[in-house]
């Protein structure tokens, strides 16, 4: 029965770290021009606001499926660095819900704005997120994600393992989406995402295959 239960947990981290990147990547694909200067984005919204709904709404699906990856992928660096490992797992796992609360207010923006909402009504409500109060509040989370990561890389990275390549594909893409949020240049985090898909799929692989419990 351990070992069924092991073989079941194991395919479902496998598909997550394909699935959840693979939605996240077409719904970046699917990302308008972005900018950090609110009334620039709602007119660029003015324009394609469906579409920004739909990429946010593939973001958000996407990284909630992503959980049961995170969750494989910083079990299999804990085995190699307990410490950075763990704390790898819970800094992912909080950085899942400071970016879903993100994308939600994203799904939000474009909704607000194809239902009509008048522009400066949402030029004010961009403004309000962007705050110290609003954004100050979630950029813990954010950076969660980008601490998380470097702590699994690390894990997986310093030898000679066979989670050393993807887990540094996966350190490269996350240095593309941050480049993205601070920079507001969408192409950053399309590339991004692509690369945390290639990386996905490699570590699927692997635990497929059942080299986790590889060493040296």
């Amino acid at each position: 029965m351990d070992a069924a239960l092991s073989r079941r947990r194991t395919a479902i981290g496998a598909a997550s770290l394909i699935v959840g990147p693979a939605l996240m990547s077409v719904g970046d694909l699917f990302h308008p021009a972005e900018t950090w200067d609110a009334a620039a984005q709602v007119a660029i919204l003015a324009e394609s606001a469906s579409r920004w709904y739909t990429a946010h709404l593939l973001l958000f699906a996407g990284m909630l499926l992503f959980a049961p990856g995170i969750l494989a992928l910083s079990e299999v660096a804990a085995s190699r660095k307990p410490a950075a490992g763990y704390a790898a797992r819970v800094l992912l796992i909080a950085a899942v819900g400071g970016l879903s609360a993100v994308f939600v207010f994203e799904m939000l923006l474009g909704r607000f704005i194809s239902d009509g909402a008048d522009q400066a009504a949402a030029v004010a409500l961009v403004e309000t997120f962007q705050s110290a109060a609003i954004f100050g509040a979630l950029a813990p989370g954010l950076l969660a994600f980008f601490v998380g990561t470097a702590l699994a890389v690390v894990s997986l990275a310093s030898t000679a393992d066979p989670f050393r390549w993807p887990a540094l594909t996966l350190a490269l893409g996350a240095v593309l989406i941050l480049g993205e949020i601070i920079l507001a240049e969408v192409l950053l985090s399309q590339i991004g995402n692509i690369l945390i898909l290639i990386a996905g799929i490699h570590f699927a692989w692997l635990l497929l295959q059942g080299r986790e419990r590889a060493r040296g």
